[in-house]
């Protein structure tokens, strides 16, 4: 049997991942709605509020399952690594599933 490093055993059994995931679900479709494809992403000034409020929630959540890990001992520079990358291709997976408007393709 592998055993998975204790930060991400306990992210996925106890932390909140499912949050990031719904919160960053709910920014892509309102990214979506509003009309942005992914080269907008690059710089973003104007975009209605609730683009500006669903970013913080992502961000929130994240920060929310960093603190847990903080708070239990399970924090240091390759955690934070591992789980930056960790996010990042959970995140990725959705913004496939998810996909915003193509505004050069056909």
């Amino acid at each position: 049997m592998v055993m998975k490093q204790p930060w991400l055993e306990y992210i996925t059994k106890f932390g909140d991942v499912g949050s990031i995931e719904e919160s960053f679900i709910k920014l892509r479709m309102a990214l979506r709605d509003a009309g942005f494809t992914e080269e907008d992403l690059k710089s973003i000034s104007s975009a209605p509020a609730e683009v500006f409020r669903l970013r913080d929630e992502v961000l929130n959540n994240i920060q929310n399952v960093n603190q847990q890990l903080m708070k239990y001992g399970m924090w240091n520079d390759d955690v934070k690594k591992n789980f930056d990358s960790y996010i990042s291709r959970k995140l990725s997976k959705l913004e496939e599933k998810y996909p915003l408007n193509n505004g050069n393709q056909e």
